[in-house]
């Protein structure tokens, strides 16, 4: 897949060390879909060499652009917050596979930690402009680093979580899913691996057997399936590679 060059709209910090990119979309974006990401290229040069891969977080075709929220944490985050408007950035994209979702299931469960919330908002939009029912689960450090909530659709209907109290309920985001055991058809998470491995075990002693599906995060060099540098082992102990079978895998057959 070929790179392109396309011109910022916009970029500003949302919340905490978080920011929303929008770039101008070109015919390849406006044909993505919930759940596929690009490499962003901090640089014209080879300092950082690298690509940083993104989710997409929103699309807005009326617009004609499509938005990456990311945090500052590196390097090559922190050359990406200093673009300005009319700057363009190189990247890579859509890639990776869309959220496998069943379109004859009602009820949603998306479950979000930190950053993971990035690609579940589009995925709600997706939900609610098919008349499904979302119910979306955000975990955060704190008040501080919380995705504005008055920035979702006010039908998905949110529980928050800090680990320190400070906005919602004290406690992991994980805590909260029991109670949605017997009302949801599909769930759907975003976020740190170990947030993964412990919403497999609660979803595992369900009555009823409901689908769960994660979006993986890992560091990659090329989003290509080239390098093999974001490959996970799934419970068989076999390689899964995040950016060509990914980043959507199911529980299951990565945790048993």
């Amino acid at each position: 897949m070929d790179s392109e060059k396309l011109e910022i709209v916009d970029n500003s910090n949302l919340y905490g060390n978080t920011y929303l990119l929008t770039i101008k979309q070109s015919e390849s974006i406006s044909n993505a879909s919930p759940g596929q990401f690009v490499m962003l290229f901090p640089s014209e040069s080879y300092e950082p060499l690298l690509g940083r891969p993104m989710s997409i977080h929103r699309i807005n075709n009326s617009e004609k652009t499509f938005s990456v929220l990311y945090h500052t944490i590196g390097r090559g985050t922190l050359m990406i917050s200093k673009m300005k408007k009319s700057d363009c950035i190189k990247i890579i994209g859509p890639l990776g596979s869309p959220i496998p979702y069943n379109r004859k299931a009602d009820n949603f469960l998306l479950i979000a930690g930190g950053i993971g919330v990035a690609p579940l908002v589009w995925f709600a939009d997706e939900l609610i402009s098919s008349k499904k029912n979302v119910v979306l689960l955000i975990g955060a450090r704190d008040k501080k680093n919380l995705f504005p909530l008055k920035k979702l659709q006010e039908e998905i209907e949110v529980e928050v979580m800090t680990d320190d109290g400070s906005e919602g309920e004290k406690g992991f985001v994980t805590d909260k899913i029991i109670d949605y055991k017997d009302w949801a058809d599909e769930i759907c998470l975003c976020g740190p691996e170990v947030m993964f491995e412990s919403a497999n075990k609660i979803i595992n002693a369900f009555d009823n057997q409901v689908p769960a599906y994660a979006l993986f995060e890992k560091e990659m060099a090329c989003g290509l399936g080239i390098c093999y540098g974001c490959a996970i082992k799934d419970k068989n102990n076999k390689a899964r590679l995040i950016c060509t079978k990914g980043p959507t895998f199911s529980l299951p057959e990565m945790y048993g």
